[in-house]
């Protein structure tokens, strides 16, 4: 019988981890499933307590549930806890266990486009989980960050610099971080911010369906989420098989190319 693994969110069937897993699968051997997992709030406890009854065997975790899953769990790892927010799941021990390999994949996507973060200007747009991922890598790093919301609310002590979209001045920033779902597939013509705001900056857009975010086009230069997409599946799998992948850039343009056809 195939071992089980599933997406947990809402309005998620846009999502490319099945392809990925999948293939990845396949590639290493490993007789899995892994399926989308469309659910309500309220239905998080049970999704893991299939996981606790081994009816799964490890659960990925994305928009909107990455800080709301974290009270279902018996344990967090420190990177977990650090960012506060779970995007992978598994049993150890007879203990439901949350990690957060968005570190990694936000990592990986830096150093697989040799962007140099230190000391820049880096407005963060968006502040849920990968806004958090996100974030910490970028204290690791020693950017200067701004975190840009809605609203100011509750969002302290976590983010020490926040302001709303209103006070942005474009002078200020040297690169923006959209870690918000605004112009991802099929709303592809939706942006977070003006065109005027992004125009003469570097763009990281965390979205990689479309390939190319309407955002994007605005800026001056732009990286999509794609990498962190393929880095923080394969580091997940890491934790569920239990061995080390060689995430190397050939793999990586491998599942690119499974991703994009």
């Amino acid at each position: 019988m195939s071992d089980r693994y599933g997406l947990l969110g809402k309005h998620i069937a846009y999502s490319k981890s099945p392809v990925i897993h999948l293939y990845m699968a396949k590639k290493l051997g490993i007789d899995l499933t892994y399926d989308i997992i469309d659910c309500e709030e309220e239905d998080l406890s049970k999704w893991i307590k299939k996981l606790r009854h081994g009816d799964l065997q490890g659960l990925n975790v994305t928009i909107p549930y990455k800080q709301k899953v974290i009270k279902y769990l018996d344990e967090v790892t420190p990177k977990a806890r650090r960012i506060n927010a779970v995007n992978t799941i598994y049993l150890k021990n007879d203990k439901v266990i949350g990690d957060n390999t968005d570190y990694d994949g936000f990592l990986g996507l830096l150093t697989k486009h040799q962007i140099d973060v230190k000391d820049k200007n880096v407005s963060i747009l968006g502040t849920g989980g990968a806004a958090k991922a996100a974030y910490t890598v970028l204290q690791d790093l020693g950017a200067n960050i701004t975190v840009v919301s809605r609203s100011m609310t509750d969002l302290k002590p976590f983010f020490t610099k926040v302001m709303t979209y209103q006070m942005i001045n474009p002078k200020d920033v040297d690169m923006y971080i959209n870690a918000t779902p605004i112009g991802t597939y099929p709303k592809t013509e939706e942006t977070v911010i003006e065109k005027h705001k992004v125009k003469d900056h570097i763009v990281i857009d965390l979205i990689y369906n479309p390939k190319e975010t309407l955002l994007m086009r605005y800026a001056k230069q732009s990286f999509n989420g794609l990498y962190m997409l393929i880095i923080q599946a394969l580091k997940s799998e890491e934790i569920w098989f239990n061995r080390k992948i060689d995430i190397s850039i050939g793999l990586l343009e491998e599942l690119k190319e499974v991703i994009y056809t």
